[in-house]
C-alpha cells in the first residue's frame, strides 16, 4: 500500500473519533443543564464556544495535513514544478479542450547527466537539477505554457504555438539564451531536447499526451552522444524509423533462438611479419524472409531496448565453442576479442555470468580478450575492478574505439588495459586526394601510437583499407591492424582457411 494511501486513512479516522468525541461531551452537558440543573447556560455557552474553536482548529490542521499530503502528487519536491503525472492531467485537459489548436510538446534534460551525478556526487545533481528546472520554467513562462518534471533529469513542457516555422524559430532563438544561461553553472553541462508537434486536421486526434511524450522522447534519443545538435523533431522519417525497429524488435527473440545471429571473425594482423595474431568477433543477422541486416540497423536499437546483452552472451559462448574445438582438433588458435558492450552496467553480474559461461569449455583464458568503451553506463572505477579482475582470470583486455572522442587519458589511470585499438575515423580523415597521409594528420596518429608504446600498451589500428595506411602504420610501429587490406569479416568456415594460410 502506497504511503500516502495509508496516511490519508489514518486522518479519516482520527478525525472521524475527535468529532464524536466533541459531540459526546456536548450531549452530556446539555443533558445536565435540562434535566439535573447541575450546569449554568453560561457554562453551557462557554464550553459550546470551545468545542467550536477546537473544531475550526482541527479543521485547519486536516486542511494543511491534506494539503501535505497531496503535494507530491501535484508538485516535485525538489523543483516545486508540476510532477509528470499532474502535467500529464492538465496537459491532457488542455489538448481535449482546444481540438482546433496546435501544440508543441518539449522533453529536455541533460547531456551525461548520470555521469554528473556519478562524478560530483548526488547533492551536487540535486543543485544541478534545481538550477536547470529554473532555466526551462522561464521559458514555459515565457510562452504561457506548462511544465513538469519526470524521472531525474526529464523535463516536459506543453506549448501552444501559431504555427510550426514559428515555434521553431522561437525555439532556436531560446536554444541561444538557454546556453548563455547553463554557461554561468558551477557544473558545466548541456541540454538535450526533443520535440514533437500536434497538429489540427480533418481527422481526429487520437494521439495521448503520453503519445506525444514518446514521440518527443524518440526524437531526442534520435540524438547521437557526440553530436553538437541539441535538439532533434519528431517527423514521418522518425515514424517510419520507429515502425521499422518495432518491427525488428518483434522477431529479435525468436531470431536469436532460431540461431538467425551468427558470428563472424576479422583478423588482426601483426605489422611485424605480417601473420595473423587475433580476430574480432562480430555478429551479423541472416533473416530467411528479409535477407542479411547490417549491424547499424539493429546494434543501436538492441542497445537501448537491453537485447544487445543477450546478443553478447550468444556471441561470447559461439567464440568459446569455436576455440574449444580448435584445440581438440589439434589446430593453431589466436585470441580472439569480443566487446562487453556499454549496457551491462552491473559489475559483478557480469563477471560471475561471463565466467559461468565461459568455465563450461576447455578453453585457456589467455585465448580470450575483452574489448570495452570508456562510454559504459558504469564509471571509471567500476570498469577499472572489471579490468582487474579479468586480468586475475588470465583475459585480457582491450579499450575500443580510443582517442575517437569518447575516451580520455585520465581514464587509462584507472583502467588498467592492454591494448588500445584506434578507431577508423583517423585513417579516414588523413588521406589525401591522391591517396597519400595528410602530414598534420600523419602527426598526430604518431602522437597516438607513441603514447600507447610509453604506456606499454599494444597497439591496434581499425579500419585499414590501403597500401599506403598499412605502410604509414608500419613506419611508426603500429603492432597490428585491422581492416578490409587484409580482410573483411569472415564467416566461420572461411576464417579458419585464412588462419591456416597465414599464421
Amino acid at each position: 500500500m502506497k504511503k500516502h494511501s495509508v496516511n490519508s486513512k489514518l486522518a479519516m479516522f482520527l478525525s472521524n473519533t475527535s468529532i464524536a468525541i466533541l459531540f459526546a461531551v456536548l450531549v452530556i452537558l446539555l443533558e445536565k443543564y435540562l434535566f439535573h440543573n447541575s450546569i449554568s447556560k453560561n457554562t453551557i455557552l462557554t464550553y459550546l464556544a470551545i468545542i467550536l474553536s477546537l473544531s475550526f482548529i482541527e479543521m485547519k490542521i486536516m486542511e494543511i495535513f491534506q494539503k501535505r499530503q497531496m503535494f507530491p502528487i501535484y508538485f516535485d519536491p525538489l523543483t516545486n514544478l508540476w510532477t509528470r503525472q499532474h502535467f500529464e492531467e492538465e496537459a491532457t485537459k488542455q489538448l481535449k479542450a482546444n481540438p482546433k489548436v496546435k501544440f508543441m510538446l518539449i522533453e529536455a534534460d541533460i547531456r551525461g547527466f548520470k555521469f554528473i551525478n556519478q562524478t560530483y556526487g548526488e547533492e551536487a545533481g540535486d543543485k544541478l537539477i534545481v538550477y536547470y528546472s529554473k532555466i526551462i520554467n522561464h521559458f514555459a513562462e515565457k510562452f504561457h505554457g506548462i511544465i513538469g518534471r519526470g524521472f531525474a533529469d526529464r523535463f516536459y513542457i506543453l506549448l501552444k504555438v501559431s504555427s510550426v516555422q514559428n515555434a521553431m524559430n522561437e525555439f532556436k532563438t531560446n536554444i541561444v539564451l538557454c546556453e548563455e544561461m547553463t554557461a554561468k553553472s558551477e557544473i558545466p553541462f548541456f541540454p538535450k531536447f526533443g520535440i514533437a508537434f500536434l497538429l489540427p486536421d480533418n481527422k481526429k486526434r487520437d494521439i495521448s499526451i503520453q503519445g506525444l511524450i514518446g514521440q518527443a522522447s524518440f526524437a531526442k534519443s534520435a540524438i547521437k552522444d557526440d553530436a553538437i545538435t541539441a535538439y532533434s523533431v519528431y517527423n514521418s522519417r522518425l515514424q517510419e524509423r520507429i515502425n521499422e525497429e518495432h518491427h525488428i524488435e518483434e522477431k529479435m527473440q525468436q531470431a536469436l533462438e532460431k540461431g538467425e545471429f551468427f558470428v563472424v571473425y576479422q583478423p588482426k594482423i601483426s605489422l611485424i611479419d605480417e601473420k595473423v595474431c587475433g580476430a574480432e568477433a562480430l555478429v551479423r543477422w541472416n533473416n530467411p524472409k528479409e535477407g542479411f541486416m547490417t549491424p547499424d540497423k539493429f546494434i543501436p536499437l538492441f542497445e537501448r531496448n537491453g537485447f544487445i546483452k543477450k546478443l553478447d552472451f550468444y556471441v561470447y559462448e559461439q567464440v568459446f565453442k569455436l576455440l574449444e574445438k580448435q584445440i581438440a582438433n589439434g589446430e593453431k588458435v589466436v585470441p580472439i576479442s569480443v566487446n562487453m558492450s556499454r549496457n551491462h552496467n552491473k559489475a559483478e553480474k557480469f563477471i560471475h555470468d561471463f565466467l559461468e559461461l565461459f568455465n563450461k569449455y576447455k578453453v585457456p583464458p589467455e585465448y580470450i580478450q575483452l574489448e570495452i568503451i570508456e562510454r559504459s553506463f558504469m564509471d571509471s572505477n567500476t570498469l577499472g575492478e572489471i579490468t582487474k579482475r579479468l586480468h586475475k582470470e588470465g583475459f585480457s583486455v582491450a579499450m575500443d574505439d580510443f582517442g575517437s572522442g569518447e575516451s580520455s587519458l585520465n581514464m587509462l589511470t584507472s583502467i588498467p588495459v592492454d591494448v588500445l585499438k584506434f578507431d577508423r575515423v583517423f585513417l579516414q580523415s588523413s588521406m589525401n586526394e591522391d591517396g597519400t597521409m595528410n602530414e598534420k594528420s600523419a602527426e598526430f596518429i604518431q602522437i597516438l601510437i607513441n603514447l600507447s608504446k610509453n604506456l606499454d600498451k599494444q597497439s591496434v589500428f581499425e579500419g585499414v583499407e590501403t597500401k599506403e595506411q598499412r605502410d604509414f602504420l608500419k613506419s611508426i610501429n603500429c603492432d597490428m591492424i585491422q581492416g578490409y587490406f587484409y580482410s573483411k569479416p569472415l564467416a566461420e568456415k572461411d576464417f579458419l582457411e585464412f588462419l591456416k594460410m597465414h599464421i
